[in-house]
């Protein structure tokens, strides 16, 4: 294992002044459908419009492949930071989930551990405001803009610490915008640390804009706050760990990562036969650590919401697992758990031959496709993978997300979106094969 930089091919030199008018020309349409899509107010015209959205940007993407290389570090910085612009202008469109964020570092920072209460507890009464329950309803019911506010929270111990901080900074008038800033800025640091990663890998900074400029990040972030963002840093950093053997550091991240949303905490497996202690067990003893003083304090209830929100959203084979619907709904989830234990022992045995960002890259995205979920922002962790891994195929995952998501209750329309995303997937895989040519990801990570 090499730990020596790989130097990045240099910047493309010829017609600068026609490299920077596509540019420019480029972000200008990003940040106009960005804002489009903030201008149509109707949740079911945002779900279309972001679909679009990012079919238009996959076809920027080809009309800008030869320009990318191009752009240095600090330009794709400062394009990523124009673009989130649109986002931070409204509030959450798409999703409340940052109301609910909002609350739980609110009743962490009032010295109240966020598991213990449902938002509309008697006890949680003096901490509410006009924003998050507006005054209405009568009769003793409790008016709030907050999901699901019978339920006790669902995130775990990373992401509510990550909720109080903010709190502790964000006035309560100012409601989401402290949060929507902060994902903004977090997008900025990904795309940043993507295009170090890319540059110590061999390739161009410029390829990091697949995530930092993409619509669905743009708009999940700025606009919607979805901590997934800080999930998606997490494991860039853990990345950026990896390929220059700070595999302690790594692990850290990891189990970071996998205490803001525990998706993360399934790239373990990777690190089982490579680095079983400095990595793999490290991951999974910062994610317990986080946990541990939750425990003490609460005991089962740091469960939250969990086993009601996946029995909600038909995890029992009622309306995930796309792929799947061949089957008989009672044989859809234990299918879909023996494929997934099949692609972590595939993860293992591939594990020393193959490279650690190319393994991340597919099996994160294969519990997407065994899984099906709806909602698209769960994915902005898995793209930033397929950003450092090159592996852009995987992006067909945006498109058949929200065109899932459009379609959330029609498990036929689903099977095809996210059929049609696989079928591009293997055929793009099978060239790339067939045509043997040398991995464009180095060595660096091995």
């Amino acid at each position: 294992m090499s730990s020596v930089a790989t130097k990045a091919p240099s910047p493309t030199t010829g017609r600068p002044i026609g490299l920077r008018l596509r540019i420019v020309a480029a972000v200008v349409v990003v940040m106009l459908v960005d804002g489009s899509i903030i201008g149509l107010r109707e949740f079911q015209h945002g779900r279309l419009g972001l679909l679009v959205a990012v079919l238009v940007f996959g076809l920027l993407g080809i009309w800008c492949r030869g320009v990318l290389p191009a752009l240095r570090l600090r330009t794709v910085a400062v394009i990523c930071a124009v673009v989130q612009l649109p986002g931070l202008l409204s509030r959450p469109l798409l999703s409340d989930d940052s109301y609910r964020y909002v609350w739980d570092g609110r009743v962490q920072l009032a010295g109240v551990d966020p598991y213990r209460y449902s938002p509309i507890s008697p006890m949680l009464a003096p901490l509410r405001d006009p924003l998050l329950f507006p005054p209405g309803h009568g009769s003793g019911v409790v008016n709030t803009v907050i999901n699901r506010p019978w339920a006790h929270t669902i995130y775990p111990p990373i992401a509510e610490l990550w909720f109080t901080v903010l709190a502790a900074v964000t006035p309560w008038w100012a409601g989401t915008l402290g949060l929507q800033i902060a994902s903004a800025l977090a997008v900025v640091a990904t795309t940043v640390l993507i295009g170090r990663v890319l540059i110590r890998t061999g390739s161009h900074p410029g390829w990091a804009l697949a995530y930092g400029a993409c619509p669905a990040t743009t708009i999940e972030a700025a606009n919607g706050a979805h901590v997934d963002v800080l999930a998606a840093l997490l494991l860039v950093i853990m990345a950026w760990s990896v390929i220059t053997n700070r595999h302690w550091l790594a692990g850290v991240m990891l189990g970071l990562a996998g205490g803001v949303k525990l998706v993360p905490m399934l790239l373990v497996p990777i690190f089982l036969r490579r680095q079983p202690v400095r990595t793999a067990a490290t991951s999974v003893a910062t994610l317990l650590t986080g946990y541990l003083p939750h425990i003490l304090a609460v005991g089962s209830l740091v469960l939250g919401y969990l086993p009601g929100y996946l029995n909600e959203e038909g995890f029992d084979g009622r309306r995930r697992f796309a792929l799947l619907i061949f089957l008989p709904e009672p044989a859809r989830l234990p299918v879909a758990l023996a494929i997934a234990v099949a692609l972590a022992v595939v993860a293992i045995l591939r594990s020393r031959r193959d490279l650690v960002l190319v393994t991340c890259c597919w099996l994160y995205g294969a519990a997407f496709l065994v899984a099906t979920p709806t909602y698209p922002w769960y994915l902005l962790p898995a793209m930033v993978l397929v950003v450092m891994a090159r592996r852009f195929e995987w992006l067909m995952l945006w498109p058949a997300a929200y065109f899932g998501f459009l379609h959330d209750r029609e498990p036929v329309l689903q099977t095809i979106g996210y059929g049609i995303a696989l079928i591009v997937m293997l055929g793009t895989g099978w060239r790339r094969r067939v045509r043997t040519t040398p991995d464009a990801g180095g060595s660096a990570d091995r």
